[in-house]
């Protein structure tokens, strides 16, 4: 296995020293020690050096110090600290938060598996309140529209140094969202993101409600990341407006559908004879985010009896099986880490009801004529994915089946293994391996839905 030089950087500013004396412990107990940490220091006193040199002498031949005399903010000192970096990769994390034992060592060995090296990689996390590790946040593989609608990716994040150079330097404009907007620059140049599902990161948080000052930050820190995420929409020819979530960890994106005509030849509304829709406008909406050029199929939410839900789209599992997201859980409730109301990225939507791009129809010769149902819509879904195209789920679309059979005959799974077996082993890209699969999805093992 190759060893990779990482650079740990660190920015200071209104330090807790007992936490950030934490976050060091974290960085003195990795297994993988091919490492060097900088320290940018915007704090008023020099506690942070003499902390590091007093407590942690293991590591001070690790660590470069450097008191910033401008005050310009995160962007800025990010910016410093890969300009004197001598790692590979550029590893950014929180003043306060913790790193598990093998997260430099889990980093090299997910950069030995992959063919391109210059790339972006984020891992899962959960919340450390006080002592305690708690809330993890097992994520997706990169997830495009979830991402454009919540950070979910976070605060640790490890950048290759050649991409950090060919892309630019972080923009120092961004207040909170330095990371955010990097990202999403290299989401629209096409560069890869990958994705590492182990908790690697423990963010420090608090179980306290906000107070005044905490809701107007959250408010701003929402704010900047949608302004970016439509203004990076309008520079590629999406037109949208957003909102911000009542729960100042979201937003909402409204995609302009002003081009939409009813029976255009532009999209094809495919909908059972047995389901019921309960939303107005539905193909509107649907085709609002069709109209992203990556996107060839949008999907509806699916309610069921007892106000539970159906389905947000499907999961598979290597063999090849598919099961419903989220099925059984409340209408109510937003579902795990409260994505089930977000649109966002999936593998396979309900072939109930759904908007399908034209022109990707006539590229993909249709529905495979030997599949039937369910089994068609998933055949013709990874069909589009291998081509690089998206499949959205749209919770705000809502039906139902009035009367449903679901049949897998055992040809039509034979020949899905056939056509992508060697796709289908890799995993349900959308769904983190840590969660359990099959009809319970989409919660923690040992927890309620």
């Amino acid at each position: 296995m190759a060893e990779t030089y990482f650079s740990l950087v660190i920015w200071t500013d209104e330090t807790d020293m007992n936490q950030f004396k934490d976050c060091l412990e974290s960085i003195d107990e990795q297994e993988y020690r091919e490492f060097e940490l900088y320290i940018l220091d915007n704090n008023p006193s020099n506690a942070i050096e003499v902390t590091i040199k007093e407590f942690f002498p293991d590591i001070v031949d690790k660590v470069h110090y450097r008191r910033l005399k401008k005050k310009n903010g995160m962007s800025y000192a990010y910016n410093i600290g890969a300009h004197f970096a001598e790692g590979d990769y550029l590893v950014y994390l929180g003043q306060h938060d913790r790193l598990s034992g093998n997260t430099l060592s889990s980093l090299n060995e997910k950069l030995d598996s992959l063919e391109n090296k210059e790339c972006i990689i984020y891992s899962d996390h959960d919340e450390l309140i006080g002592l305690d590790r708690k809330n993890p946040h097992f994520k997706p593989d990169f997830n495009k529209e979830l991402f454009l609608q919540m950070n979910y990716i976070g605060d640790f994040v490890c950048i290759s140094k050649s991409l950090y150079r060919r892309l630019g330097e972080f923009n120092e404009k961004a207040v909170t969202s330095t990371l955010y907007e990097f990202i999403l620059r290299a989401v629209f140049k096409n560069e890869p993101i990958e994705h590492v599902p182990s908790l690697l990161y423990h963010k420090r948080t608090s179980e306290k409600a906000l107070n005044k000052e905490e809701r107007k930050a959250a408010n701003f820190y929402c704010k900047e990341h949608m302004a970016l995420a439509i203004s990076y929409l309008r520079q590629n020819g999406v037109i949208c407006e957003g909102s911000i979530d009542n729960s100042l960890k979201k937003w909402h994106l409204d995609y302009d559908n002003s081009t939409f005509r009813r029976f255009s030849g532009d999209y094809m509304f495919l909908r059972d004879e047995n389901v019921r829709l309960y939303t107005r406008n539905n193909v509107k909406k649907m085709y609002s985010y069709l109209c992203q050029p990556d996107v060839a199929v949008v999907g509806a939410r699916f309610i069921d009896r007892g106000l539970t839900l159906d389905n947000i789209g499907y999961i598979y599992d290597t063999d090849g099986a598919w099961y419903p997201a989220f099925h059984g859980q409340s209408v109510f409730r937003g579902g795990y880490d409260g994505i089930g109301n977000m649109p966002r990225d999936v593998s396979v939507v309900d072939c109930g009801c759904c908007l399908i791009d034209a022109k990707v129809y006539r590229m993909l010769r249709g529905f495979d004529t030997r599949l039937t149902g369910q089994d068609a819509m998933f055949d013709f879904c990874l069909r589009a994915r291998k081509r690089g195209y998206r499949i959205i789920v749209l919770p705000q679309v809502i039906a139902r089946w009035k009367n449903r059979v679901v049949e897998t005959p055992t040809d039509n799974h034979q020949l899905i293994m056939e056509k992508h077996g060697e796709y289908l082993e890799k995993g349900d890209l959308f769904y983190n391996k840590n969660l359990p699969i099959g009809m319970e999805n989409y919660v923690l093992p040992g927890t309620q839905s």
